[in-house]
Formats: structure tokens, C-alpha cells, sequence
């Protein structure tokens, strides 16, 4: 009975090691995934941002740089708060860069195009009369 309970031991201990050492293969795996996503993120916003006008550019970068200043970080620790943290200020930066890069590529009208076709009798949204 002993080698019985023995052997039981033993072939759970085999199966939780094997367990264990599949999900460290996991957990590199997924690290190695965000760690693309966030580098592919941080070349698309480096591209967007060498594109963009001075003036806006200037508007970008001091808040940008206060906020990823203010991180307070700890790679060595290898916390998932930072890895939230510089996750969230990658998501923001992107959302509002590339907002501003769409905005900038609509075509605008001119005002004064408007004002003139409404001269000419160009088409102007009709206003309902109550």
C-alpha cells in the first residue's frame, strides 16, 4: 500500500510540475505578445507624430511628457500595474494623436466658399419655418 500511495505521489507531483512549466511557456508567450503590440503601437505613434505640424506637435508633447514623467514604475518588480499603467498612457496618446491626424485629412470648406455660394444661390440647408 505504501508504494501505492507512493507511486500516486509521485505521478501527481510529475503532473503538476508538467502543468506548471506549460503555463511559464504561457505566461512568456503572452508577454511576448503585449511586448509586440506595444512596440508596433509605439512605431505607429513615432510615425504619426514626425508627421504632424509643429504647432500641434508642441500641444502633444508637454502634456504627454509631464503624464509619462509623473509614472512611477518599477520594471524590476515586473508588476502588472505597470504594465497597466504604461499600457493606458500608450492607449490615450494613440487615441488622440491619430483623432488628431483624421481631423486634419477632412477636407475643409473654406468659409468664404460657403458665403459665396450662398450668393449665388448655391445649396444651403433649408431652415424650417415654424
Amino acid at each position: 500500500m505504501d508504494k501505492d500511495k507512493k507511486s500516486r505521489h509521485e505521478l501527481l507531483q510529475h503532473e503538476l510540475v508538467n502543468e506548471l512549466k506549460a503555463l511559464r511557456k504561457t505566461i512568456r508567450e503572452v508577454a511576448e505578445g503585449f511586448i509586440l503590440c506595444k512596440e508596433g503601437e509605439i512605431e505607429t505613434l513615432l510615425d504619426h507624430l514626425l508627421k504632424m505640424p509643429p504647432g500641434r506637435l508642441k500641444a502633444v508633447v508637454r502634456p504627454w511628457m509631464r503624464e509619462t514623467h509623473s509614472l512611477k514604475l518599477k520594471p524590476a518588480k515586473g508588476r502588472i500595474k505597470d504594465l497597466k499603467k504604461i499600457d493606458s498612457l500608450l492607449d490615450d496618446l494613440c487615441n488622440y494623436v491619430l483623432e488628431a491626424d483624421e481631423k486634419e485629412q477632412k477636407p475643409r470648406i473654406a468659409r468664404k466658399k460657403i458665403i459665396a455660394n450662398d450668393k449665388k444661390g448655391g445649396t444651403s440647408p433649408a431652415i424650417p419655418v415654424g
